[in-house]
């Protein structure tokens, strides 16, 4: 924490997308080390999560993984915890919207009654396979008050043919959106990921992350003008490979963008 701190970086993800692995103990000794220098913690959750999946055991399990890292990082002082949902299968998105809606609400009700007041985040995925289009997690958060998505422009840019984000314009219809959706109160301290993300060979669907200033999209400044114009404070995560050299420069960019407007 000291580290990231000494590079003028105040926000970090912590990373149990294999398992928790992590004790009451060492977690609260992250929170307080984080505490100490003023960095702001989220925690993302195992990548083996599928909360709608047609094996009620492998739901069961997702649940129990998702309390598990929420529960982690309520001990470390994180206030989100991001998570991948799960994949529609051979349910119809709408059967598979209300599976979702249930076990999230059943996540939510287990967490306020352990006293855990980590909000849940599901990400916008990547994969049209994938349950987390920005339509569903809006739908979700405004039917549950403990859920609040993770927006991935990097998954949202390679999503389909259409959703490239070729301009800041297109960056802010989807901050509008969130706002216009959950309200002002909502929109602050919202959680983003980002990193240039290559397509596959079909020229959409996420194939893999790579750093910036590749010749893959979308482009950070458009982004960073977006976060300008909207105003609110948001916590942005980098998630090229080279993690905290990348923040460094997202973060010059749009300080240099404020700075300007």
């Amino acid at each position: 924490m000291a580290y990231l701190a000494s590079e003028g970086l105040f926000a970090m993800e912590y990373q149990a997308v294999r398992s928790v692995r992590i004790g009451k103990a060492a977690a609260a000794m992250i929170g307080d080390a984080a505490k100490r220098n003023d960095v702001m913690l989220t925690i993302h959750a195992p990548y083996a999560i599928s909360l709608s999946s047609e094996d009620r055991g492998i739901a069961s399990a997702s649940r129990k993984r998702l309390i598990m890292a929420a529960m982690a990082g309520h001990y470390m002082g994180a206030f989100h915890v991001t998570f991948h949902a799960g994949f529609y299968g051979r349910r119809t998105k709408e059967d598979t919207f209300r599976l979702q809606l249930k076990s999230m609400q059943e996540v939510a009700a287990k967490l306020e009654s352990l006293g855990v007041s980590v909000e849940l985040g599901p990400e916008t995925t990547g994969k049209q396979s994938q349950f987390g289009t920005l339509d569903e997690l809006i739908e979700l958060s405004r039917s549950i008050p403990r859920v609040r998505p993770t927006l991935d422009f990097g998954h949202m840019h390679v999503r389909s043919q259409g959703s490239k984000f070729r301009r800041a314009e297109d960056c802010l219809n989807v901050l509008s959106r969130v706002e216009r959706e959950l309200g002002t109160e909502r929109s602050r301290s919202l959680v983003l990921h980002f990193s240039e993300v290559q397509p596959t060979a079909t020229g959409y669907g996420e194939r893999r992350h790579w750093p910036l200033g590749s010749t893959y999209g979308p482009k950070f400044e458009y982004l960073a003008e977006a976060m300008v114009q909207v105003g609110y404070n948001m916590i942005v995560i980098c998630e090229s490979p080279l993690l905290d050299k990348d923040a460094l420069k997202m973060k010059g960019i749009f300080e240099k963008k404020l700075s300007i407007r």
